[in-house]
């Protein structure tokens, strides 16, 4: 009786069961159907071990007939003792002698084949091991006894590229095509899961809800996240959700297969959308950050980016804070964050801000050291005079750069007293030595104040009001007249008081280049403006001589009164 005719007797007997009979079940069928010690050619048979040797095993096979069975049928070693009962399959002796001959191995495969065919009949699965990875799929073991193949694409419900690692598992499998006489099994793995998938998927969408903590396996990454099963249905994990830290790439945290801890961020029944999230199970990095990190610690931290505008550097895991430009030195004037710091360096930094709510640390690497302008400031106190170098000139002033290597700036308007400066660059140039006073240093800010014209006295401010001064006429107009004083100030006499007489213009008294005296009526230096008159000390000085001679000479002459 060969394989495929123990088949058809399974297929036809009408006392075959409606669920699976298992291997135990198919041997307890035959040694129940041999109560008829006499052996029958062609089917299996319970025989009793009657010794082992090295060579194989004497069984008795009924009737006092002992028949040999060798010990390449067991494998590396006989796994029976003497006074065992173990299935046969009896065929006639094929050196011709009428003997029966009895063999383990093929009452095992005939076995095997009837149970893999009534499984295949009843579409139930059976368990197979995997022996070895071959072309095209995985070379398994069914019932300890037949060889079978799963083809690659039947192995998963995903492609699998890696077989070896199916090497030695077990599992359960569908027979999708068998055939005893060309000794062909073919099984799948997929479909069984799909199946199961179903099951656990119907389970898992009736009891799902958003806060649910769920064990999962990765079954797919994307530049945008990942695709986990939570037990038959599938979930996203954005790639924002896998860290509190930002996350440049999936595959440095996760791998297909993984097996990790979500929590159901949201679930849309109808649509069965699932968004999920590992970062909330991870206690955040940021909590306790002020007793962490308060404002003022310094401590190492590693760059991790550069930027046109700073640094992030983090200084516990997930956590980073900003290094702006103007945070990173003390001397270099817009400072470009690359040519100073590169990624991955190991730097001492203090924190000089903390905002928990909204996950920001603002950190400093120039005030891990003295401030050099808290230095200055005691060095230099205001009014200092001190030598400088023109480093750049601008319509609002000029740049100067001390020798301590810091640039502070002279305003336009602290350039010059009496003249109003259009450029800077009309007067000076890029790397020229001047002298300048400070006239403040702020630390706060980093910055400093110089002036130049502040070198001298305010010449508005040496004129009072009633003091008599002279100078050169420069310029003469229906409005008056513009004198230059000695103290390289301009002062402006008024038309009606450039004569005490009655005169229609200006230019009939004075002309230009003129030396005059007059006295000061008004001085604005904010405005720089000083106001004169040469009517009014005229006739001051005619007063003035007149009470001086009056009581002396009644009648005196013109030169007295002008002596």
């Amino acid at each position: 009786m060969n394989p495929s005719d123990a088949m058809i007797d399974i297929e036809n007997n009408p006392e075959t069961p409606a669920e699976e009979m298992g291997m135990a079940e198919l041997l307890a069928r035959h040694e129940s159907s041999t109560d008829n010690p006499a052996p029958v050619q062609g089917s299996i048979h319970m025989a009793k071990v009657v010794s082992v040797t090295g060579d194989g095993l004497m069984v008795d096979i009924g009737e006092k007939r002992e028949t040999f069975i060798p010990k390449n049928e067991f494998g590396k070693a006989i796994p029976f003792s003497p006074g065992d009962s173990i299935p046969v399959l009896i065929s006639p002796d094929g050196r011709g002698r009428g003997a029966p001959r009895a063999s383990w191995r093929a009452a095992n495969e005939q076995m095997a084949w009837e149970h893999i065919g009534q499984s295949y009949q009843r579409k139930l699965p059976v368990t197979v091991k995997v022996k070895n990875e071959i072309r095209g799929g995985l070379l398994v073991e069914c019932d300890n006894a037949l060889e079978g193949f799963i083809p690659a694409s039947q192995i998963d419900l995903r492609p699998s590229r890696d077989l070896k690692r199916w090497r030695g598992q077990s599992f359960p499998a569908y027979v999708i095509e068998l055939d005893p006489r060309k000794n062909k099994l073919v099984l799948s793995r997929k479909i069984w899961l799909s199946e199961e998938n179903q099951k656990l998927k119907a389970e898992t969408l009736s009891t799902l809800k958003p806060g649910d903590v769920r064990k999962g396996a990765v079954t797919g990454i994307t530049s945008f996240g990942a695709f986990v099963d939570i037990g038959g249905v599938e979930g996203l994990l954005h790639i924002g959700e896998l860290e509190w830290s930002r996350t440049s790439k999936v595959t440095d945290i996760l791998k297909v297969g993984q097996e990790i801890e979500v929590k159901v961020l949201r679930f849309d029944p109808e649509s069965e959308k699932i968004s999920l999230s590992r970062k909330e199970l991870l206690p955040h990095p940021w909590d306790g950050i002020e007793t962490r990190f308060p404002i003022g610690t310094v401590a190492e931290g590693r760059v991790v980016s550069l930027t046109d505008f700073g640094a992030f550097v983090e200084l516990a895991p997930h956590v980073e804070g900003l290094l702006h430009a103007s945070e990173i030195s003390w001397e270099a004037v817009n400072p470009k964050p690359a040519e100073l710091l590169r990624n991955g360096q190991k730097i001492e930094i203090k924190v000089i801000s903390v905002n928990r709510e909204k996950e920001k640390l603002s950190l400093s690497l120039k005030r891990v050291h003295s401030n050099p302008w808290e230095d200055l400031q005691k060095k230099y106190p205001a009014g200092s005079v001190v030598a400088a170098v023109v480093t750049s000139l601008a319509p609002f002033g000029l740049f100067a750069r001390l020798k301590e290597g810091v640039e502070g700036l002279v305003h336009v308007s602290d350039i010059s007293w009496t003249k109003r400066v259009r450029h800077p660059e009309d007067l000076y140039q890029v790397g020229q030595e001047i002298e300048v006073k400070i006239l403040e240093i702020n630390p706060a800010k980093e910055k400093i104040s110089f002036g130049i014209k502040h070198l001298r006295p305010n010449p508005y401010e040496v004129h009072a009001r009633g003091e008599r001064v002279s100078g050169k006429v420069t310029q003469v107009s229906d409005a008056g007249a513009v004198v230059a004083l000695e103290t390289d100030v301009e002062a402006f006499i008024p038309a009606s008081e450039t004569s005490m007489d009655k005169t229609e213009k200006p230019s009939d008294v004075l002309a230009v280049g003129d030396t005059v005296e007059a006295k000061v009526l008004f001085v604005d230096p904010k405005e720089r403006r000083i106001t004169l008159s040469v009517k009014q000390l005229d006739r001051e000085l005619q007063k003035a001589a007149v009470k001086k001679y009056s009581a002396h000479n009644p009648r005196p002459n013109l030169g007295d009164l002008f002596e």
